[in-house]
């Protein structure tokens, strides 16, 4: 059993070296200065940013997406909170969308916070925030009440009804 295990272990060492050289590239023939050359050089700050256009006119755009989405932020396709994120998520992506980079997007959000539009961009959110806040709190109440109208399922219902997504978000 010993030397069955022992030979297990030097197997996958050899198995995990020859994985490793193959994902690094290392070969017999050296290659592996060759392949530096191969990795694109990461883009700076500046530009990812200028990719993303110029960013008044980003700013300006998604007013007009954001009033849009106002007009009918209050019908029965935003009915729930998350429809309304899902909803408010699609109507601002493009330029507005976060690149996941800290610095971009840090140095994005300051250039737009200088634009005009800006101040009607942030009160126009703060008014789906209020709708989603709203939504929340209807949801919140209806399984509060479901809850208290299951009639001695109690505890188990409250969590199979979790469990299922059933509780409105």
């Amino acid at each position: 059993m010993k030397l069955y295990s022992k030979l297990f272990n030097v197997s996958m060492c050899v198995f995990c070296a020859v994985l490793c050289m193959n994902i690094i590239g290392c070969d017999a023939e050296g290659n592996a200065k060759e392949a530096s050359h191969d990795v694109p050089k990461a883009l700076s700050v500046e530009e990812i940013n200028a990719d993303r256009g110029d960013a008044c006119e980003c700013i300006d755009s998604a007013l007009l997406k954001l009033n849009a989405f106002l007009e009918v932020m209050t019908g029965e396709e935003y009915a729930t909170s998350k429809s309304l994120n899902d909803g408010l998520s699609l109507a601002m992506a493009g330029c507005m969308t976060p690149t996941g980079q800290k610095e971009a997007d840090s140095a994005w959000s300051k250039a737009i916070a200088k634009c005009e539009s800006f101040v009607q961009v942030r009160e126009a959110m703060f008014l789906v925030r209020e709708q989603a806040l709203m939504l929340k709190d209807i949801e919140q109440n209806e399984f509060a009440n479901k809850s208290k109208d299951s009639k001695g399922d109690g505890a188990a219902e409250i969590l199979d009804r979790l469990r299922d997504g059933t509780q409105g978000n």
